[in-house]
Order: C-alpha cells, then structure tokens, then sequence
C-alpha cells in the first residue's frame, strides 16, 4: 500500500490530497483482522473483528488507482431500513430525496460517471469540480446507507454529467424542431427570431363515470 501511495503521490496533481488519501486507507486497513483470526473465522464461519464487513479487500487494496479516493468505515448502524443504490442513477435520486441541493448540484454538474457497483463509484471530475466532493459523496453515503463506501476520481472517460446530458438532449430536441417544415417556414418568415421550448406536463384526467360513457 506504501509503494502504491508514493506512486500516486508522485503522479498526482496534488500531491497532498494523493498522501491524505494513503493514509485514510492505512487507518482503515490496521482494524482489519490479522491473518490467524481472518482463516479462523473463515473456518468457524464466523464474522471477523475490525473492520467494515465485506469492505476489507476494498479497503486493503489500495484503492483504484484514481488520483483521489476516500474511505470511510462502517459504523454499526442502527437496524432500520437503509436504501439500496443499484445504479448511479439512484445515488442522484437519494441525494434529491434527502434534499442535500449543494451536494446535489455538484454531483450533476461535475460528476462524469465511469463505473458504479455498491459501495464504490469510479468517476472522471468535469472542469471545475471542487477539490472535497469526493470526500462529501463518501460521508453523505455512508450515513444515509450505512455502509462504507469508496469514491475515486480519475483522470479521464467518464460519460455525460447529468446537467451535460440535459443540455445535449435539449439541444438535439431543438434541431429536431426547427427541422419540422412548419417551423422552419416560420423562422424564414420571421428573420431574426428565436425559439424558446416549454415542456408543459399535461392536464391530470379526471375519473370517466359510467353516465358520461353513455352520454
């Protein structure tokens, strides 16, 4: 783990948050089980002391490589239902549900999603992206799912943010409405006008009663 964090250190951009993050791992790692208690358990089939269960291998490994990783351990959480995040897609919807808007706004205006599997999300930072979200979407997590989560930044090839995703679809919506015959003969009609698109939801139906069937 040492080699691995001096070669971050020496490739990172920020070479202090590169050696926070080695020994954010090198805490987490020393509550894991020694090797005698580990096999012991494994024998017993039995939990192991120290440690998040089930994040120990995250947690000894390093990482992912990424330039910025953050750990946070399990604490025993108090038995109540916890969400379960099975997509990115539901970690956007559990941070609008808790109402978190600073959180919210930067996870989908800087967050470039590259992988996601529970308990780990692998992401590239739009330009611009504030140096502590990865640190804020671990300690967010953690506490709404009760359970440790590693978040890293890498360099590059992370896909759409969310805010970039809804500027390409409204921008493609919008060619495709100037492209409608129509539309276009307004526009050369009317040189020098603009566009605007309003998405209105429709009207909520009321209820059909059997006398207006007949009717």
């Amino acid at each position: 783990m040492l080699l691995k964090a001096h070669e971050e250190v020496r490739r990172a951009p920020d070479a202090m948050a590169a050696a926070e993050m080695a020994i954010i791992r090198l805490c987490y790692a020393a509550d894991l089980p020694g090797p005698e208690e580990a096999l012991k358990a494994m024998r017993d089939g039995t939990s192991v002391g120290g440690g998040a269960p089930g994040g120990g291998s995250s947690g000894g490994g390093g990482g992912s490589g990424g330039v910025s990783a953050q750990i946070v351990s399990m604490a025993s959480p108090a038995a109540q239902a916890m969400p379960v995040l099975a997509s990115f897609d539901d970690v956007l919807a559990l941070i609008a549900a808790k109402r978190d808007i600073g959180l919210r706004l930067d996870v989908e205006q800087f967050v470039r999603p590259i992988s996601f599997r529970p308990g780990a999300i692998t992401y590239e930072p739009a330009p611009g992206a504030p140096g502590n979200l990865a640190g804020r979407l671990v300690r967010a997590l953690k506490e709404w799912t009760g359970q440790p989560w590693l978040v890293a930044a890498e360099g590059g090839g992370g896909a759409e943010t969310l805010m970039e995703r809804q500027k390409r679809e409204d921008r493609e919506a919008m060619a495709q409405i100037k492209a409608d015959p129509f539309v276009a003969a307004l526009l050369s009609a009317f040189p020098g006008s603009e566009l605007e698109v309003r998405k209105i939801p429709g009207p909520e139906l009321a209820p059909i009663e059997p006398d207006e069937v007949e009717d």
